[in-house]
């Protein structure tokens, strides 16, 4: 009989204290997502009450993160088994092995309702390896009391920027006035810039067929408006050293009429001090004429993969489907104003509530992001190439069409590698 009751009251015991079938760990940073996390984590707990994950609170400081999960996944550690990748890695680790194929774990009714050009920056051969958790990009804020003032409509063109640039700078008079500020210093920010400008006329980095075409003549028109903006007093000189919150504090001056640059300088542009509050707006990047469809506001953003060593991938695709799904995107939209990657978030009733990132959402419908996932680790080599014949033509120490051919020759090397 005591041994009976021993038995009953350790069976007891033992049922009292919860199991976890699995154990997952999860590799993101603290800030970047926000409280997003925490509240996704204890939603997925008590739906999941099996699945245990553990939050490694990993740095906000992209390089020194890349060089934790190097080191990881180079070592082939099966944890941490779901992390966060930034947009330009995604493509890397996917040709190194790094992210495991989502195709197959999760749906495909699942993986399309994401944004899809940020999905293409995670696509390797027809193989989805992460899924967009959320998006920043580069917009056109223009000055709305100044347009209202000289009788000008919101500019849609790139050659309508420049007439309403001649025609506001104009009407000011002011020497220190300009119609165009943005980030041409020699960062990737330029590169951003420059893509938003190239795939505006209808060009970019490869033709058609997917075949390099740096050179081609649609980028060649565009980065010659770039220069030609230059040449006629649109943008100032001081345009080729700046970074985006140089561009910003200029434009905040009231010293500008456009600005473009990524949406994280909103809060600050709009803030009750700004001398701009209640005075500006934004759109979606430009297009030429003739290019209405063009896929012209450059974007980044962040991803959530998995790692192929994971003893625990099924868990993980549970975890990965869960935390970046429609309902989560729309809470970390309105309470913590994080960027959706899926459109349909963009259209919900309750997205009234935060109309400005709604606002941000239609312009990503215009999207393109960077050949990251074409380059994979060559990535940083090509915009480095990029930045430095951009940053050659504009500084007219190559010709236009130079600078773009010796950029093509020396990408084309590289990719060969």
């Amino acid at each position: 009989m005591k041994l009976k009751s021993l038995a009953l009251a350790t069976a007891a015991v033992l049922f009292a204290v919860p199991a976890f079938a699995e154990d997952l760990v999860l590799s993101i940073g603290a800030r970047g997502y926000g409280p997003a996390v925490e509240r996704n984590l204890e939603r997925f707990a008590k739906a999941n009450p099996d699945i245990k994950i553990e939050w490694n609170k990993v740095s906000d400081v992209p390089g020194e993160t890349r060089k934790l999960y190097v080191t990881s996944l180079t070592a082939k550690s099966p944890t941490p088994d779901v992390y966060a990748v930034d947009v330009i890695w995604a493509g890397e680790f996917a040709k190194r092995g790094w992210l495991q194929p989502l195709n197959g774990l999760l749906p495909d009714t699942a993986i399309a309702a994401f944004n899809p050009s940020l999905v293409s920056a995670a696509t390797v051969d027809g193989k989805v390896y992460a899924l967009p958790l959320y998006a920043d990009g580069i917009h056109f804020f223009y000055r709305s009391d100044l347009l209202q003032k000289y009788g000008l409509a919101v500019p849609k063109t790139w050659e309508e920027v420049v007439a309403d640039s001649k025609v506001i700078a104009d009407g000011e008079k002011n020497p220190q006035f300009y119609g165009f500020v943005s980030m041409w210093a020699k960062i990737e920010g330029l590169y951003m810039n420059w893509l938003a400008f190239a795939n505006g006329n209808g060009g970019g980095m490869f033709d058609a067929n997917g075949k390099l075409a740096v050179n081609q003549p649609a980028n060649v028109k565009a980065t010659q408006f770039m220069v030609d903006m230059l040449d006629k007093g649109v943008a100032p000189e001081s345009i080729l050293s700046m970074k985006p919150d140089d561009a910003r504090t200029l434009f905040q001056q009231g010293r500008a009429a456009f600005l473009m640059v990524q949406d994280f300088v909103y809060a600050p542009l709009a803030a009750p001090d700004s001398p701009v509050a209640g005075k500006f707006d934004f759109t979606r990047v430009p297009y030429f004429d003739g290019h209405p469809d063009a896929k012209s506001t450059t974007m980044g953003g962040w991803f959530l993969g998995i790692n192929p060593n994971s003893q625990h991938k099924e868990a993980a695709a549970k975890f990965l489907d869960f935390f970046t799904a429609y309902d989560q995107q729309l809470a970390a939209a309105v309470e913590d104003n994080r960027a959706p990657t899926i459109p349909a978030v963009y259209k919900d009733p309750t997205m009234a509530k935060a109309e400005v990132l709604a606002k941000f959402g239609a312009d990503f419908d215009f999207g393109v992001v960077r050949p990251s996932a074409e380059a994979g680790s060559n990535y940083p080599k090509v915009s480095e190439i990029m930045q430095i014949e951009i940053t050659n033509a504009l500084h007219k120490q190559k010709t236009v069409e130079q600078a773009l051919n010796d950029a093509q020759s020396q990408i084309e090397a590289v990719l060969a590698q």
